[in-house]
């Protein structure tokens, strides 16, 4: 028994580290499948961003996102190739989620005067893209990425530069 409540305080506060963080901390946790360090992008003038990167997965692995305030979170791993994602937003205001390739680091993307990522902006190439999600809405969409560099991210007005987006390196 002593073992068992060692193991669900650990979990506990594992959890609670994972969920720490706000718009405003300079370095918020984004979980990935293959938990890997995040890291603050030094370079980035997108208050409060922080990167994720994922590992490759094994095709039995089924991904999701959670989009929650300032925060994409992927639950799982991709692989090169066609991935069935469910998207959830698990926030309090609608989201979107967009699938970006680029070797860019997330602060050369293009943006406007608002800070807001330019879809069809020079040097990255907009993958994926969908209907907003309500609050407590799912959404399921099929993306096929070639191995490389992509950000996942909610290009709501003001969302992106508050550093609701995560770096997924996807693998063969």
């Amino acid at each position: 028994m002593p073992r068992l409540r060692v193991a669900l305080i650990t979990v506990a506060i594992i959890g609670v580290a994972a969920g720490c963080g706000s718009a405003g901390s300079t370095s918020a946790s984004q979980p990935s499948a293959a938990p890997v360090p995040s890291a603050s992008a030094s370079s980035a003038p997108i208050a409060g961003a922080s990167i994720a990167v994922a590992a490759s997965a094994s095709p039995a692995t089924a991904p999701s996102i959670a989009l929650t305030e300032w925060k994409v979170i992927l639950t799982g791993t991709i692989k090169a190739g066609k991935t069935k994602v469910t998207i959830k937003d698990v926030g309090v205001a609608a989201h979107e989620f967009l699938v970006f390739k680029s070797d860019r680091d997330p602060s050369a993307y293009p943006v406007d005067k608002a800070g807001n990522i330019e879809e069809e902006g020079v040097g990255v190439t907009l993958i994926s893209d969908g209907e907003n999600i309500d609050p407590g809405g799912t959404q399921t969409r099929t993306i096929d990425l070639a191995p490389g560099t992509y950000l996942f991210v909610c290009n709501i007005p003001g969302h992106f530069k508050a550093g609701m987006f995560t770096i997924v390196t996807v693998t063969p």
